[in-house]
């Protein structure tokens, strides 16, 4: 793929996932999604320079598919604990959905008690947990780990 040279928050962007070619949205999340007041800014912003690097280092180096032993066992947790079924790595597509990627850079790396916030992350709906989604994270160029949508926004 192509490196990307700019974009605008909310823009979306064609990648691979799970083999198939798909339409996901791009936003920010860090310092970049605030003005000088620390008001929110207003959709279309450019994402700046550190974004954009993050984002093509994600396109070209990550392939989700490399994660499906980690998102199985991610939703089969969310199932056993509502007492639910088990799905295997071939049931993937129809569990989850990826419809963003979010970045979170200059933005919290680390809450009170220690929990790592991801830079960049795949989030979507799953099937697992309806009501929170699904977020599969990276930081410093490292998967990081998976948990429900709000671990990224």
């Amino acid at each position: 793929m192509e490196l990307i040279k700019s974009l605008r928050n909310n823009d979306e962007i064609t990648i691979n996932l799970f083999d198939k070619e798909e339409s996901v949205e791009v936003f920010s999340t860090g310092d970049n999604s605030f003005d000088e007041d620390g008001n929110d800014k207003e959709d279309g912003f450019p994402l700046n320079d550190a974004e954009i690097e993050c984002l093509n280092w994600l396109i070209a180096n990550i392939d989700i598919c490399d994660y499906k032993k980690e998102i199985t066992e991610y939703c089969n947790e969310q199932y056993n604990a509502i007492g639910g079924k088990q799905i295997t790595e071939a049931e993937l597509e129809n569990e989850i959905c990826i419809s963003a990627i979010a970045i979170n850079i200059g933005g919290v790396v680390e809450s009170y008690d220690g929990f790592v916030y991801p830079e960049i992350s795949f989030l979507g709906e799953c099937e697992c947990d309806s009501e929170h989604g699904i977020c599969i994270g990276f930081r410093d160029k490292k998967f990081l780990g998976i948990d429900s949508q709000d671990w990224a926004l």
